[in-house]
């Protein structure tokens, strides 16, 4: 055995062992302000708050990075310390597809989703990249208000996801357009996105992409950067089309922001009873919506729950952080599940 391959053996125990030890500290602490909750004054409660907070650092060093913001340190030391215990095999990975796997800007340069992709495709008319700017205009503000609930947007939600449905159905496209699209545009993924994901499929974690978006223009972008592997699967607006290849229209329910929940996975699909055993998560969104993409999952769960947080940022912030586990402000990376998954897989 040569002394490289020696050194990378040494390593990953190396690792194995720092987690582990680091996992019995945040049980301990844990253990410790449960047991003695009810005995002890408000500093002294303090004092374990933020020894929770100090062991799960150590256990996540990225956490202590400024634009990490965690309501609740004891919850999600329970929950990361589950996360790592139960190890890669009784993991999964639910994952928004716009703005979560992919980058929200780049240098301030707004980056485009899965519509927008489509909606900038050099072979399309101005007239359709008027009447979806003019949509976008609309409806985008209602989505991020807070002021406005979840039940009054719905429906204007729909409304709008129909209307650039209806537009692109009218548009003449062909499915060889999409890949052509891709090309012309591409999607841009967080930093680290890549080997995230294939650091996942190497473990045999698998990763539902769950997207109101449009799951054509996915799979091209996936396709594109060598990310078709059997662990990902895909729920979104599909389309279908004729015999020659022209867009006919999308099929099945539509799924918005609003509806990602196991409602909108295809009747014939056993996808959550296919994972019955891995009943810990790891869920990844940019808005509120996306905390209903679990639900399907088998109890009993563990759902660690990570929110980028995009846009209109000071205006959200709290909400955020009340409804998220962890809330990534302005983060254009994948460092922070990265390095949770690591500690996951430090076990193997």
């Amino acid at each position: 055995m040569n002394l490289s391959r020696i050194l990378i053996i040494n390593s990953s125990c190396l690792r194995r062992v720092v987690v582990e030890r680091n996992v019995k500290a945040v049980r301990y602490s844990l253990s410790s302000s449960e047991t003695r909750g009810h005995q002890i004054c408000r500093p002294a409660q303090h004092f374990y708050s933020v020894k929770i907070m100090d062991d799960v650092i150590r256990l996540i060093p990225n956490l202590r990075l400024s634009h990490v913001h965690i309501k609740d340190w004891k919850s999600v030391g329970e929950k990361v310390t589950q996360l790592i215990v139960g190890g890669h095999e009784k993991l999964q990975v639910i994952a928004d597809f716009d703005f979560t796997l992919t980058k929200f800007h780049t240098n301030g340069i707004r980056k485009l989703s899965c519509h927008g992709v489509v909606e900038s495709y050099s072979k399309l008319p101005e007239h359709f990249k008027v009447k979806s700017r003019e949509m976008f205009n609309k409806y985008y503000p209602i989505e991020i208000d807070q002021n406005i609930s979840v039940e009054e947007k719905i429906p204007l939600m729909i409304e709008w996801y129909d209307g650039a449905h209806e537009l692109l159905e009218n548009s003449n496209l062909f499915k060889h357009d999409f890949a052509l699209m891709v090309k012309e545009n591409p999607i841009e993924f967080r930093d680290g996105t890549l080997q995230f994901m294939k650091d996942l499929n190497e473990a045999s974690i698998p990763i539902l992409v769950f997207s109101a978006g449009v799951g054509d223009v996915i799979d091209e972008a996936l396709l594109a950067n060598n990310l078709t592997q059997d662990n990902v699967k895909v729920i979104s607006n599909y389309m279908t089309f004729n015999a020659e290849g022209k867009l006919v229209q999308f099929t099945g329910k539509l799924i918005h922001m609003y509806n990602k929940n196991e409602s909108s996975v295809p009747h014939s699909s056993t996808y959550f009873q296919d994972l019955s055993h891995r009943h810990n998560v790891i869920l990844m969104g940019d808005s509120l919506g996306d905390l209903q993409m679990s639900k399907g999952v088998e109890p009993p769960s563990t759902i660690l729950t990570i929110g980028f947080l995009n846009d209109k940022i000071e205006e959200r912030l709290e909400k955020y952080k009340e409804e998220f586990d962890i809330v990534l402000v302005d983060d254009q990376t994948m460092n922070i599940p990265d390095s949770i998954l690591r500690s996951v897989l430090a076990n193997i």
